[in-house]
């Protein structure tokens, strides 16, 4: 919460920076991270909206959960060699990030294809994504948080290897206009959607059974939807503040409506 701090300078004797160790120092706009770091735990610098731009270096093995979350003016990351674990939402809120590039030398994450993501290479996983990340069609699973507030996104291609979309995976993606969930997404996340402003419409595949909660709340520009015959549950506030909504269709498969 040093508000006016703009730089500082660390030591090379320093090995981890501790939780929400630069919090909230939202003037901050450059740090050099020494080669001596191998630990940036859980929100290290979340909230610092200057930072442009970061430098991990390669003796950094952990990057932990919301490390960069609320890094609002960082455009590019690099992801070393020597990362092997990122907490979640590590980057969440980076919502002008256009670039993330991993290391190729990297045995646990990769972003195959210049895909700009940061995909689990083990599960096919993508954790993290950005405005102009191309999902590859080998990924099967678009992880919890991976696009949230990208605000600036205007579209997204979910390819058919997909099975699983998230928790909040779209979140606040305030102008994703459209999206297409292909035939082979049999889950989607809670509120995978919520909070994606400019979504208009969406189709929701045959596979799919269950409407998580808060799937497409806040979904204020929806003006349409389609339930399939396989649904069989709507979760919680599924639908809240969905303004523009005049109709829906709740099929006989659906058993449950939930709050």
């Amino acid at each position: 919460g040093c508000e006016a701090l703009t730089s500082i300078n660390i030591p090379k004797s320093v090995k981890m920076f501790g939780d929400s160790a630069f919090k909230g120092c939202k003037a901050l706009a450059s740090i050099n991270i020494p080669e001596s770091v191998t630990w940036i735990d859980n929100g290290a610098f979340s909230g610092c909206t200057a930072l442009t731009s970061i430098n991990i270096p390669e003796s950094v093995t952990e990057i932990g959960a919301g490390a960069f979350e609320g890094c609002k003016a960082l455009t590019s990351i690099k992801i070393p060699y020597s990362v092997t674990e990122i907490g979640y939402s590590a980057f969440d809120g980076c919502k002008t990030l256009t670039s993330i590039i991993v290391a190729e030398e990297n045995k646990v994450y990769d972003s195959r294809g210049n895909c700009n993501a940061i995909i689990e290479t083990k599960t096919n996983r993508l954790i993290q994504g950005c405005t102009n990340t191309v999902i590859p069609e080998s990924v099967t699973e678009i992880g919890v948080w991976a696009f949230e507030g990208r605000k600036i996104l205007t579209s997204i291609n979910i390819p058919n290897s997909v099975t699983k979309i998230g928790k909040s995976a779209f979140c606040g993606c305030e102008a994703l206009t459209s999206i297409n969930i292909p035939e082979s997404v049999t889950e989607i996340g809670d509120g995978a959607f919520s909070g994606c402003e400019a979504l208009t419409s969406i189709n929701i595949p045959e596979s799919v059974t269950e409407i998580r909660e808060w799937a497409f709340s806040g979904c204020k520009a929806m003006t349409s939807i389609n339930i399939p015959n396989s649904v069989t549950k709507i979760g919680d506030r599924a639908f809240y503040e969905c303004e523009k909504l005049t109709s829906i269709n709740i099929p006989n498969s659906v058993t449950e409506i939930g709050d």
